[in-house]
C-alpha cells in the first residue's frame, strides 16, 4: 500500500516545479524505482497535463523519454526562466504593503528571489531590502543604527520592534472598543441613583418624627426662603450705593476721625492718645470705677473719663 496521495497537476494554477518536488518525495517514500518513474508521472499527472505532454514530445511519445527529460519539457513551457535583470528590478522595488506584516513581507522577497539568481548575494539582499522597503521610519533608523547587522539579526529586530509599537498602541487606547467609553456612563448614573437613595433613607432615620417636625415654624420660614423673591440690594431701590457713614475710631462718633478733637486725648484705661476710654482696645479687660459713661454726644465728655494733652 503507498504512503500519501499525489493529485492531478492542474496546468492554469499549480507551479510545475514545486509539484515534481512533491512527486520526488513521493518516489522516496515509496521505494519506486527509477524505471517506475516515468509511468507513476504519466498515471497521476492527469488527463490536461498528459495531453499537454504528448503535444510537446510530439512526435515522440512522453514514454520514450526520461523522468528528468520530461520535467525539463514541461518547465521550459510552462514555467520559462524569466530575465534575472527584470527579476531582481522587481525585486528591488517591492517595499511593504499597508497592512501586511513583516513576516509576510519577507516571505514574498523570498519567493521572489529564486529567480533572482541571487547566489552567495542572497542574504544580503533580503537584508538590504527589508531595510529600504518597510514602512515604519521608526523601525528602518533603529536598522540604521546597527554597525554590523547580517539578515537574520534585521529580521528579528524588526518583527520585535513591530510586535512593540502593537503593544503600546493597545495600552494606551488606540486598540479600545468604541464601545467602551460608554459603558462609564450607566455606572456613574447607577452610582449616583444609590447615593441618593442612601441619604434618602438617612434622612429618613435621622428625621424620626420629621414629618412633625417640618410642620413647625423652621419649616415654613423655609418654604418662605423658597418662594419669595429676595429683595433688591440698595442700589436697584435707589439707583445709586448708599454710603454709610464712617465710625470715628478715637470717639465713636459718625465722622471722620482725622477730623475729631478726641485724637488729642489721652485714655483712661491705656493712658495711649487718641482715643476715649470706650473706644480702648483694653476696654474689655477694664474694671469700671463708678465713673459714669460717656454719652452718645461726644461733645459733653466728663473731664473723669479723659484728659487733655
Amino acid at each position: 500500500m503507498s504512503v500519501g496521495k499525489i493529485s492531478e497537476f492542474d496546468v492554469h494554477k499549480d507551479d510545475w516545479r514545486l509539484y515534481i518536488e512533491r512527486l520526488e518525495q513521493y518516489f522516496i517514500v515509496n521505494n519506486v524505482k527509477s524505471e517506475h518513474q516515468v509511468p507513476t508521472l504519466i498515471t497521476v499527472m492527469g488527463a490536461e497535463a498528459y495531453e499537454l505532454l504528448v503535444n510537446l514530445c510530439t512526435p515522440e511519445r512522453p514514454k520514450t523519454k526520461t523522468f528528468q527529460q520530461i520535467t525539463a519539457i514541461l518547465e521550459g513551457h510552462l514555467q520559462p526562466k524569466p530575465s534575472e535583470l527584470a527579476e531582481r528590478y522587481k525585486f528591488r522595488h517591492r517595499t511593504q504593503n499597508s497592512g501586511e506584516t513583516i513576516a509576510e513581507y519577507i516571505t514574498v522577497l523570498k519567493r521572489m528571489s529564486k529567480t533572482c539568481e541571487f547566489g552567495n548575494w542572497l542574504e544580503e539582499s533580503l537584508r538590504d531590502q527589508l531595510v529600504c522597503g518597510i514602512i515604519s521610519d521608526t523601525i528602518r533608523q533603529r536598522l540604521f543604527a546597527e554597525s554590523k547587522l547580517d539578515f537574520k539579526r534585521a529580521y528579528s529586530l524588526a518583527v520585535s520592534m513591530e510586535t512593540a509599537e502593537k503593544d503600546a498602541a493597545i495600552v494606551q487606547g488606540h486598540g479600545r472598543s468604541p464601545a467602551e467609553p460608554m459603558m462609564t456612563v450607566p455606572c456613574q448614573a447607577i452610582a449616583g441613583e444609590r447615593w441618593r437613595r442612601k441619604g434618602a433613607a438617612g434622612d429618613a432615620v435621622r428625621g424620626g418624627s420629621g414629618a412633625a417636625r417640618e410642620a413647625g415654624p423652621l419649616a415654613a420660614r423655609r418654604e418662605r426662603a423658597r418662594t419669595e423673591p429676595a429683595p433688591p440690594p440698595p442700589q436697584a431701590r435707589t439707583g445709586r450705593f448708599e454710603q454709610r457713614p464712617r465710625s470715628c475710631r478715637a470717639c465713636g462718633g459718625a465722622h471722620d476721625s482725622v477730623t475729631c478733637k478726641f485724637m488729642r486725648y489721652v485714655c483712661r484705661v491705656c493712658n495711649q492718645i487718641g482715643h476715649l476710654r470706650r473706644m480702648c482696645p483694653n476696654i474689655t479687660n477694664y474694671v469700671s470705677t463708678g465713673v459714669s459713661n460717656i454719652s452718645g454726644d461726644t461733645d459733653s465728655v466728663d473731664s473723669d473719663e479723659f484728659q487733655i494733652l
